[in-house]
């Protein structure tokens, strides 16, 4: 962990350190995407082949977008206990950034995905002005309350890849303003 600890662009609080994903979070990652805990509220656990496309994404958007989904690691025990960061979608005809973040189930209701949401968010407002979003099923009322922490508002219900979901927005001001 000590060449991951280093990186320039990780982030680092009292209890989590996020990073951009690197080639051996693969298999933690592919498992992730496989596991039903993980992936509640989501169109599902992913295949083998969907989980490994999912994680090519999170490295290319990352060569990319310097705050893209990336690993949220708990300090206390150095394992990938979720993502946070943005994804391009497209949605009603328009090109949008959309923030996620995920946990797995032992990691949640401890505050890491504000946590470390909010820490990501401090690098976006630096280099990027304009709207996120927040895509959010509608049952989902603790990934809501989290959103709404962060500073996004709820904007609309609309369809997303055939499912209702509940959509916020953050619009960011100009960056470094």
């Amino acid at each position: 962990m000590p060449e991951q600890q280093s990186d320039l662009r990780a982030v680092a609080m009292p209890r989590l350190l996020v990073r951009h994903v690197v080639e051996a979070d693969r298999p933690r990652f592919v498992e992730l995407f496989c596991d039903e805990g993980f992936m509640t509220f989501s169109n599902g656990v992913l295949s083998l082949s969907e989980a490994n496309e999912r994680f090519d994404r999170m490295i290319l958007r990352c060569a990319e977008v310097s705050f893209a989904k990336q690993a949220i690691v708990d300090l206390s025990s150095g394992v990938v206990v979720g993502y946070t960061g943005v994804d391009w979608i497209d949605l009603e005809g328009h090109r949008w950034l959309e923030w996620g973040y995920r946990l797995v189930p032992a990691a949640r209701g401890k505050g890491y995905a504000t946590e470390a949401t909010a820490a990501l968010l401090v690098r976006a407002a630096g280099e990027y002005s304009g709207d996120l979003l927040a895509i959010i099923h509608p049952d989902n009322h603790p990934s809501q309350n989290v959103s709404r922490k962060l500073g996004f508002r709820w904007w609309k219900t609309a369809e997303v890849n055939g499912e209702l979901r509940n959509i916020y927005r953050m619009r960011l001001p100009t960056a470094g303003s």
